[in-house]
């Protein structure tokens, strides 16, 4: 009998031929799983010419009603899957996030040079890196030291509104914009016509726009169409935009980082970052810090500003709501000065008409695209590697299921005793999921708090009137965009009494 010696080599081989044969079988059984459930699929184009072009977000809670919170579809080869259940996104975002945080290769940022923010970037080190520092400067402490500034900048924010009301909605772009520009980089607004807010509100409405070009991440063969090619147009989107980003990031970086060096700076993301105040630290790849300085600007400025016009447009359509929450303020606060933070906890309807704005209308309906880095099976469903996966945030506000009346304005749903008082706030989603949840949530909240409860305070806002009398429906058609922005309403913003016209006046600004 031939005698055999088992080796170290029989046994890794062995052991080589056992994991295949293991993945094989795993990759047998997922590939006879089925994908989520989803419209019918054609060949080659899969649900291509199904994708509307405008509001999906709508279309995906159309289809959501036939196959359930999980709808897959095939967009020429792009897989796609739309979960329009919190529970699933947590699950998917929060709980696997590991296979669930990195994004995809978007064809426009990629374009236009824009891949350096935050947002877009996919998971790994750099993106780590950039969320390291915006969490310092984010977390609570610092925020804390920064209500200051929101509390001055407001205080402009009123005193325009009482020269010119009928400007509101560039007031409420301001407002955002002259925080973060100090809070980032100790610049401070003094005008309508700043040259670096005009430049950072120019930079998101470029990048805006490079987002309606999303069929370019459905079919992405079209970015090598030269540029000169009928309907190719989205060449010089990106090349603007990429433009205007270089000029924004670095001209504001070089303007604080002078005042830096001659000793005028005052306390900001930058100064704490370049080391500024006996402060420890610094950073290591200026280019870097740059890049994640910029992106402050650029993930709030347009997202705050939208959620104040929504607010303005709730007022017009809820005059009781504006009544009940005015009773409020005068009770807690009385008529002898203007709200501040520190009232906030004695408003608890100011909080809950607060919570009410985020929910009512999602700014962000689908926040940013994740992708699934690795195959996955959930609930019996297979999820291939690749597939960009969208939490619904606007069907999730909008599920009766979870919030009787959805489309009302109700901010008594979050009060004690309310029908949501123990429900899914919309705190725990509007600011998305998992590793690429905002940082800047405990700062956004605070800016709405407080321009919501003085403008409340001091103005009442009231439909205008056509010539016979009649009150003028307010505009409530959203852009479809990334940001459900809405444009202005005909309207009367005035000052409720005399007296809060002085009180106005006598703001501290400076």
């Amino acid at each position: 009998m031939l005698k055999y010696d088992f080796s170290l080599l029989d046994g890794c081989a062995i052991s080589v031929a056992l994991t295949v044969t293991l993945l094989l079988r795993r990759l047998s059984k997922r590939s006879r799983l089925s994908l989520p459930p989803g419209p019918p699929r054609y060949p080659i184009v899969g649900n291509l010419f199904q994708i509307p072009t405008t509001y999906l977000w709508e279309k995906a809670c159309e289809w959501a009603k036939t196959y359930g919170d999980m709808v897959f579809i095939d967009a020429a080869g792009v897989p796609m899957l739309f979960i329009n259940s919190h529970e699933i996104a947590v699950d998917l975002f929060n709980k696997r996030s590991s296979n669930y945080s990195t994004r995809p290769e978007f064809v426009m940022p990629t374009l236009g040079g824009w891949k350096w923010t935050t947002p877009l970037m996919p998971y790994g080190e750099e993106l780590r890196k950039h969320r390291m520092y915006l969490q310092k400067f984010y977390q609570t402490p610092n925020v804390l030291n920064y209500l200051e500034v929101q509390q001055k900048n407001c205080n402009v924010f009123l005193q325009s509104m009482l020269e010119h009301p009928e400007h509101y909605e560039e007031h409420m772009g301001r407002l955002p914009a002259a925080v973060l520009m100090m809070n980032t980089y100790g610049h401070q607004v003094e005008n309508e016509n700043d040259r670096y807010v005009k430049l950072g509100q120019d930079c998101v409405r470029a990048s805006a726009g490079t987002a309606d070009y999303f069929f370019l991440d459905l079919l992405p063969w079209l970015r090598h169409l030269p540029e000169w090619f009928p309907g190719a147009k989205f060449h010089t989107v990106a090349r603007e935009a990429r433009d205007l980003s270089h000029i924004y990031k670095n001209e504001i970086y070089a303007l604080s980082k002078k005042k830096l060096l001659d000793g005028t700076a005052k306390e900001c993301m930058t100064t704490i970052f370049l080391g500024e105040n006996g402060q420890e630290g610094g950073v290591k790849d200026e280019k870097e810090f740059v890049d994640v300085a910029a992106t402050v600007f650029l993930a709030g400025q347009e997202t705050s500003s939208t959620a104040l016009m929504n607010l303005v447009l709730a007022m017009l359509k809820y005059p009781e709501i504006q009544r009940r929450a005015q009773e409020e303020i005068d009770r807690v606060i009385g008529r002898d000065r203007l709200p501040a933070f520190e009232d906030r906890e004695n408003l608890p309807y100011i909080k809950a008409l607060c919570s009410e704005v985020l929910r009512w209308q999602v700014i962000l309906p689908f926040g940013l695209p994740h992708v699934s880095s690795q195959d996955d099976v959930y609930r019996g469903y297979h999820i291939p590697a690749g597939t960009m996966v969208m939490a619904n945030l606007w069907g999730i506000s909008q599920d009766s299921r979870l919030y009787p009346d959805p489309l009302e304005f109700k901010p008594e749903r979050w009060l004690p005793g309310g029908c949501n008082h123990d429900s899914l706030r919309p705190e725990e989603y509007v600011f998305g999921y998992g590793r690429r949840i905002c940082t800047g949530e405990v700062w956004a909240d605070n800016l709405l708090y407080i321009a919501t409860v003085t403008l409340l305070a001091a103005f009442n806002i009231e439909p205008a009137l056509d010539p016979n009398g009649v009150p003028i429906p307010p505009n409530e058609r959203h852009k479809s965009s990334v940001i459900r922005i809405i444009g202005p309403s005909q309207c009367n913003i005035t000052p409720r009494s005399e007296k809060h016209v002085s009180l106005i006046r006598d703001l501290e600004v400076a």
